[in-house]
């Protein structure tokens, strides 16, 4: 337990303290929409759907369309283990840029998600996923044949805290996690650290099937030239779907 809130101290501070100032980072400002949804078929194997819409504040411009398809095994109470598919359609960076081009990238993954019961309202959880990036190769202005290929590693300690009775049955949770997203393999030149984001989120539960979620998020990321990096604030709003097939 105490090694758990440590590795989460640790992820933070080097977050929030230990970034070296760079000449050129640029702010900028988000907000989203997301749907998801839970499919259980048994206390043992569930499968979950997600779509998200990604806009820049500044003039509302489209940046990026995801979706994400994962199918999960609860190996034991506090153990789960998932496979899943994300698809990405990447819009410019940039919200006044010239360029309309979409790139998709195809992003299979392997997640294991290990839960820690620290007292009757809190829990902490560690997820660590392993993405194999397929990026649509492109020069800036067309889609090319084939794709560009890396790893990225994410490790992402959350902290979980039920700010309702214990036996309410709509409750109200506050989240609190860390993630740092690492890329590798041969075409990774400059940029091994990918991004860290910090993330404040509550949601609250309306009923046995659906939840609403109000997330913020604040990202460091760094781009492949090695030099410069996007500082982003994304606020969310998500609502979540549960059924029991």
């Amino acid at each position: 337990m105490k090694l758990s809130l440590c590795l989460l101290f640790t992820f933070c501070s080097t977050f929030l303290f230990g970034q070296t100032p760079s000449h050129n980072i640029i702010y900028q400002n988000f907000y989203a929409l997301r749907y998801a949804n839970q499919l259980s078929f048994n206390p043992k194997w569930y499968w979950t759907n997600e779509a998200e819409v990604r806009y820049f504040m500044e003039n509302n411009r489209l940046n990026n369309v995801i979706m994400h398809t994962h199918l999960h095994h609860r190996i034991t109470s506090t153990l789960d283990i998932a496979l899943g598919l994300s698809y990405s359609l990447q819009n410019p960076q940039f919200p006044d840029a010239v360029s309309t081009l979409t790139v998709p990238e195809i992003r299979p993954f392997q997640e294991i998600t290990n839960n820690q019961v620290l007292g009757k309202r809190v829990s902490l959880s560690h997820r660590l996923r392993l993405e194999e990036r397929f990026v649509s190769k492109n020069d800036g202005n067309v889609i090319l044949d084939g794709y560009n290929f890396n790893y990225r590693i994410r490790y992402r300690p959350q902290l979980n805290i039920n700010l309702s009775k214990t036996d309410s049955k709509t409750p109200v949770n506050l989240k609190i996690a860390d993630e740092i997203m690492l890329n590798f393999g041969g075409e990774i030149l400059y940029n091994h650290f990918d991004q860290n984001r910090v993330i404040v989120s509550v949601d609250k539960t309306l009923s046995k099937n659906f939840s609403l979620d109000f997330n913020y998020s604040h990202w460091f990321q760094q781009r492949s030239s090695g030099k410069d990096f996007f500082d982003r604030n994304v606020f969310r709003f998500s609502v979540l779907h549960r059924i029991k097939l």
